[in-house]
């Protein structure tokens, strides 16, 4: 019996070589390169099938850094299988392999300049600011700048949940926030250079389309081992209806106060949709689930302080990979279990099933 390619990596050169290799061996590969996002760090994109085809499937990973190395794996596993390519006549997709190339190196969820990427897609005459009063509540909560050995996290998120319930704490948080450079959650002040490469460089490639089904993988959300999705934007009644077609019971709801939803400001899809014509650009979020929300913001929380203010930090250096609060990070968006990894796997050959349905499905009848 063949054993399984390796799929799963530690580092990102390893995954974007792992990427660059899956691409070049794929029978219908097109065309394929590496755009620089910094000196060094690359965001890499290959086409397979036609690239002037009417429809067009992308895969988006890593604009969450750490996050890339679950949905880069997803990507080298469907290139690698020659019969889940074939998306059909007039079809084609595009692969962008880690948007967030730096925070995927350094295990981080956000950018060089500690920008969240999912909220620093304003549009151009929206200033980057807003009523961040719920996340202020909260901030010496989320950014301490002192770390103790026995962390009381969970017993202020009790209290903070008693007091305001969790949809409407979940919403003050994880909205996005433009007033503290070092705080999670961090929007930018300005668009930073993989929000303008993908819409200024990207974007234009689809231009013309019959329709785009645009898949953006995540980690972290979701009950562990399960998967959830995520329609972005302000889609149509026709396109909410395909969307529950294809995906069925594991298409979420954003709004907030729903069972994981929240408004989010500056993400990457909706802002896209804008820009390229909604009514032929459908888009979700994929999580593969690893643990609950509060689990996740705790690990964001301690890696962030660990950042910015751990030992390393007052010597301008980095905690090393095995430090337990970095081991911590990975494990809520790239966990280390094989039993995890091949169920997240399996998962996407069901995505991928699912996202070709969409992309195919017939337009609905004009009504004159």
């Amino acid at each position: 019996m063949t054993a399984s390619p390796q799929r799963f990596f530690e580092t990102w050169e390893a995954a974007r070589d792992a990427f660059r290799a899956a691409a070049a061996a794929h029978p219908n590969v097109g065309a394929s390169g590496a755009i620089d996002i910094l000196p060094g760090y690359t965001l890499d994109y290959a086409w397979t099938g036609d690239a002037d085809a009417a429809r067009v499937l992308v895969y988006s990973s890593g604009l969450h850094g750490i996050e890339g190395f679950v949905g880069g794996a997803v990507q080298c596993e469907l290139l690698g299988d020659d019969d889940a390519l074939r998306p059909g006549e007039g079809c084609a997709v595009l692969w962008l392999h880690s948007l967030n190339p730096w925070g995927m190196a350094h295990g981080r969820r956000v950018n060089e300049s500690n920008v969240d990427l999912n909220r620093n897609f304003l549009p151009e005459n929206q200033a980057f600011e807003a009523d961040d009063a719920a996340y202020a509540r909260v901030a010496g909560l989320l950014n301490p700048t002192r770390l103790r050995r026995l962390d009381p996290f969970y017993l202020h998120v009790a209290l903070q949940v008693a007091r305001h319930g969790l949809p409407t704490l979940r919403n003050g948080i994880a909205r996005g926030q433009y007033s503290q450079p070092n705080g999670i959650f961090f929007g930018g002040d300005r668009h930073e250079t993989t929000t303008r490469t993908l819409m200024d460089t990207v974007l234009p490639w689809l231009a013309g389309r019959e329709r785009v089904v645009w898949i953006d993988l995540h980690s972290g959300r979701g009950a562990r081992g399960d998967v959830v999705a995520f329609v972005d934007g302000a889609p149509t009644a026709a396109q909410g209806a395909r969307a529950h077609a294809a995906f069925g019971d594991m298409l979420h709801a954003w709004e907030p106060g729903s069972e994981l939803g929240y408004e989010m400001r500056g993400g990457m899809l909706p802002e896209l949709a804008r820009r390229y014509d909604a009514d032929r650009f459908e888009a979700l979020t994929v999580e593969f689930g690893t643990a609950g929300d509060i689990a996740i913001v705790k690990a964001m929380r301690a890696e962030n302080w660990l950042f910015h203010h751990g030992p390393a930090a007052s010597r301008g250096g980095r905690a090393p990979a095995d430090h337990p609060l970095r081991q911590a990070m990975r494990a809520v968006f790239n966990p280390a279990d094989p039993a995890w990894q091949r169920g997240a796997l399996a998962h996407g050959h069901d995505i991928h099933r699912r996202a070709l349905r969409l992309l195919t499905a017939p337009a609905p009848a004009v009504v004159a």
